[in-house]
């Protein structure tokens, strides 16, 4: 692009005036870099009269808007233009919404009698009680009466699809810092030569682009305009049938990632409770036979048990709250002798309060099964 500055800086003075009588009443509230394909192919600028914290502060702001496109690519092709718009058009709007704008729509995609060069501008405004105009290097290409043409055109920027996350937010607010101070440079300086404005004038359509050409007397040139036609809604059709493709490989592409996203969470998640119910059981255990040692230690062998060479073991139930307080207590499993359960039950009402309860188990109160083992030793 740097071959092109001298002549860019040359017509910028015969800019600046032409700039300020089309500006009144707004200021520039954003810019953005517009890019594919690691290709950057202009700066876009908005104008709006107030500042917009939101897209819906700017669609439904009254007054003057405009969209300002200033080209940095070397070339950027009428097919190439016709195609990133149309998407952009495509995936931003709902289709009644096309469907009525279909004529302007199909304007649009054919206002271009050329590529575009680096240095072109085009502005895109919203008049109001007048409606949509634009423009490229000063020479009206398109206008109409109808005003939410410029609203399906904005929201190519800041719909819910926009170009990028990043374009969105620096067309709503400008930029600040160096990246900021090097847009707004870029910006200012690149604008048409005075031979581009001369070659682009005859692009010019003016009027409305529903405006049909009055068929000639001659019967040579009265098919003309029918053919012209043909040729351009065929055009817009195939563009558009190319953004729908496009949209819906994007869109069984955005499906299947969040189909895996999903199944890495639930998997994730699965992981984690196993993870978290393993450690708790043991925690358990670990705990269970902290108690089991404990009471151990308050284990009382019945002397008329001893005598008669009673033995057994007595399965407890034992529940106890996160402090350790002993909530209850009773056998599920007896030994066979009333005298060594009654010595378990009392072994365990001696050792509580037991310790707190690890963080690592979950639950107000916990049940936990102590088996208590009598043997007399030979």
């Amino acid at each position: 692009m740097n071959r092109f500055i001298a002549a860019i800086l040359l017509a910028f003075a015969t800019q600046i005036s032409y700039a300020q009588t089309e500006l009144d009443g707004m200021s520039l509230r954003g810019l953005a870099i517009y890019q594919q394909l690691r290709t950057d192919y202009y700066v876009g600028g908005l104008y709006l009269p107030q500042p917009a914290a939101t897209p819906d502060d700017a669609f439904f702001m009254p007054g003057p808007k405009r969209m300002d496109l200033r080209v940095i690519a070397e070339s950027w092709s009428d097919r190439r233009f016709t195609q990133q718009w149309n998407q952009l058009i495509l995936i931003n709007n709902p289709a009644d919404v096309q469907k009525a704008q279909q004529e302007n729509i199909i304007a649009f995609a054919t206002m271009l009698k050329d590529d575009l060069q680096a240095g072109d501008h085009i502005t895109i405004d919203l008049l109001p009680d007048e409606g949509t105009e634009i423009k490229l290097n000063g020479t009206t290409l398109l206008k109409n009466s109808d005003p939410e043409f410029f609203n399906l055109l904005l929201s190519c920027w800041i719909g819910a699809r926009p170009p990028s996350s990043g374009f969105k937010q620096d067309i709503l607010s400008l930029p600040d810092g160096d990246r900021g101070s090097s847009l707004m440079t870029t910006f200012e300086i690149t604008g048409p030569t005075q031979t581009r404005i001369a070659e682009t004038k005859s692009w010019g359509k003016g009027g409305s682009p529903a405006a049909k050409p009055k068929p000639e007397s001659k019967p040579a040139t009265s098919s003309a305009p029918s053919e012209a036609e043909r040729l351009a809604a065929e055009k817009a059709r195939r563009e558009a049938a190319e953004a729908e493709a496009e949209r819906a490989r994007l869109a069984k592409l955005e499906a299947e990632k969040a189909r895996k996203e999903a199944i890495a969470r639930a998997l994730a998640e699965a992981e984690a409770k196993a993870k978290a119910a393993a450690r708790a059981k043991e925690l358990i255990n670990e705990y269970s036979t902290t108690m089991v040692r404990a009471s151990y230690q308050h284990v009382r062998y019945p002397k008329r048990a001893l005598k008669l060479n009673q033995q057994g073991t007595v399965l407890l139930e034992v529940i106890i709250d996160r402090k350790g307080s002993l909530l209850s207590s009773k056998v599920i499993q007896s030994s066979g002798y009333s005298s060594l359960d009654d010595a378990a039950i009392s072994a365990v009402e001696k050792t509580a309060p037991f310790p707190e309860l690890p963080s690592g188990i979950d639950g107000a109160q916990i049940e936990f099964t102590l088996p208590f083992t009598f043997q007399i030793s030979s």
